[in-house]
């Protein structure tokens, strides 16, 4: 497997989105309810601007190609979003300099999700920075948050995903819900076209190309 293969589930929202739902409960857990209902609707706010943006591609056609834009990605904004707010709440048991760190750590891990989108030819270098750059605003409220926890409320970021991946197939849940809205979205903006872009690299001259194609939505 390549290394990409290891990296992008990590962004993906079968993963991220039970990350993102135990750093708002461990935040009300230890007494910052403000913060977690913050959290709740600035990542919420950031999933919104990342579905709107697809299905202004998909539905809509909508792209800059010029650019090499046509969706925003939402890997590059959830890794952004999360994992440096992750990696505060995880450095919080540890002391201030701790949740400092935490924040840059959690940084590093999306600039790797990064290259690692652009390497694997799953987005283009303006999708994947557009996504950090919403990602970044959904967390910059938090960069000079120090919280203060117990271990207790540690190991709940770690029971909490792994239990939620142990009872329930997230795959089978996330996607087909994922597939409704769509649909319901695609019927409530009349549309009947669907646009889809490929990412590859030409086997002859190496170049990075990009392909759009359309097809009929029955």
């Amino acid at each position: 497997m390549m290394l990409w293969e290891y990296v992008i589930p990590f962004g993906d929202s079968t993963w991220t989105l039970p990350l993102a739902a135990s750093i708002a409960i461990v935040s009300l857990l230890g007494g910052y309810r403000a913060r977690a209902l913050h959290w709740l609707a600035c990542f919420g706010i950031g999933l919104t601007v990342i579905i709107a943006g697809k299905l202004a591609f998909d539905l809509g056609g909508w792209c800059l190609p010029a650019a090499g834009f046509y969706s925003i990605s939402g890997h590059a904004m959830q890794t952004t979003a999360i994992y440096p707010l992750l990696f505060m709440v995880i450095g919080a048991v540890f002391g201030e300099r701790a949740v400092r760190w935490g924040f840059y750590l959690g940084l590093a891990a999306a600039l790797l999700m990064a290259v690692t989108l652009v390497a694997g030819n799953y987005h283009t270098l303006s999708e994947t920075v557009v996504g950090m750059m919403v990602g970044m605003l959904v967390v910059c409220s938090y960069m000079r948050w120090q919280p203060s926890l117990r271990p207790v409320h540690l190991s709940l970021l770690v029971v909490l995903p792994l239990s939620v991946a142990l009872i329930f197939d997230m795959h089978d849940t996330v996607n087909p819900t994922k597939a409704a809205l769509w649909q319901r979205a695609a019927h409530w903006m009349g549309a009947t076209e669907q646009y889809t872009r490929q990412i590859y690299t030409d086997p002859v001259s190496g170049m990075r190309r990009i392909s759009v194609r359309l097809r009929q939505i029955l």
